[in-house]
């Protein structure tokens, strides 16, 4: 939406102070910080709020930003040139493995910002599939071991019919191997394998074989570090707590939070991705906002940083920290391991 330079100047000023103090801003409080008369301001408020990016509470004569109003401010932000030279936060050598060192960058950067950090590896948020390989032990009874792309391998037993043959299946594996290994070419490469597979091969034994693969691979909790719930808290409004509290205690609506995070931040041509209020999908999360960026390993995304807290946050400040965590998590893991 198109506004005058002088509106988009007078938005960004109100955004600040708004953030800055929590309180209303007015048209006097604006004259300090913007080269105009109190009464060109408020017809200029006026025109935004017109537009939905300001709002007046109650008889108050300040206005305050709505989320059309904060999602200008952040786009106006990400546009400009965050990127820092150096590394808010410098990481340690002394972390000896992966989750050692993503428990230490939620921390870090937590500690910067007095936000809720929440950093995610491959095992919280699906960690791909690179390979899989069999071995029969008996009659119908096989063995199916799965290699992820971050170096961890799982095995599980699954049972398919005596008729069945081990050629048969080292055929579909022979195929499913190629797919996977053109990870490059597809996003969802068991979901394009299920596709063909079914044509060429009984579509029983393909769905069983792909089930235990996915089973092996989905997301779980081990590989979510979350640092600094209680600054969260101490933020949000009383009677917004008890929303966010059921936001992590059903876990599994955290990682689709994030995961959903991770996607975003991969397609965004900036690397951050901010969602502001009910935009998460989770109208209980309506008055936080979510910051995040991916990081990757060897040129792939392996997980996201995360910043999470109300909507009055100090954006340029989360923006350049996740940014500055992914992209310092980035060379750690690719000089490190």
């Amino acid at each position: 939406m198109a506004i005058s330079i002088r509106q988009h100047e007078i938005l960004m000023k109100t955004l600040e102070l708004y953030i800055q103090t929590g309180n209303p801003v007015g048209s006097n409080a604006l004259t300090e910080v913007v080269d105009t008369s109190s009464s060109t301001i408020r017809a200029e408020f006026a025109a935004l709020e017109s537009e939905g990016f300001l709002t007046h509470p109650h008889t108050s004569a300040g206005r305050v930003p709505t989320d059309a109003g904060y999602r200008y401010y952040v786009d106006a932000l990400i546009a400009k040139d965050l990127h820092e030279e150096e590394a808010i936060f410098s990481i340690p050598d002394s972390y000896g493995n992966v989750d050692e060192l993503l428990q230490g960058v939620s921390e870090g950067i937590s500690e910067v910002t007095r936000l809720l950090a929440v950093v995610a590896g491959p095992s919280a948020l699906g960690d791909p599939v690179s390979r899989v390989d069999h071995l029969s032990l008996r009659e119908g009874i096989h063995l199916i071991v799965v290699s992820t792309e971050s170096g961890h391998a799982s095995s599980t037993t699954i049972t398919l019919p005596s008729s069945v043959k081990d050629e048969e299946l080292h055929e579909i594996l022979r195929s499913l191997n190629a797919f996977l290994g053109d990870q490059s070419a597809d996003a969802h490469p068991i979901a394009t394998a299920r596709r063909f597979l079914v044509e060429d091969y009984n579509p029983l034994t393909v769905g069983a074989l792909l089930e235990a693969v996915e089973a092996l691979s989905r997301a779980t909790e081990r590989g979510l570090f979350i640092q600094g719930a209680s600054a969260l808290f101490d933020s949000l409004e009383p009677a917004n707590l008890a929303v966010v509290v059921e936001i992590f205690e059903r876990r599994r609506w955290l990682l689709k939070l994030v995961s959903d995070a991770l996607e975003r931040s991969v397609s965004n041509s900036s690397g951050v991705f901010v969602s502001i209020g009910a935009e998460s999908g989770y109208y209980n999360l309506a008055s936080t906002s979510l910051v995040a960026a991916a990081y990757t390993y060897r040129e792939r995304p392996f997980g996201v940083v995360t910043l999470i807290g109300p909507k009055r946050m100090e954006y340029d400040a989360a923006i350049s920290t996740v940014r500055s965590a992914a992209e310092t998590l980035t060379y750690c893991l690719d000089s490190r391991f």
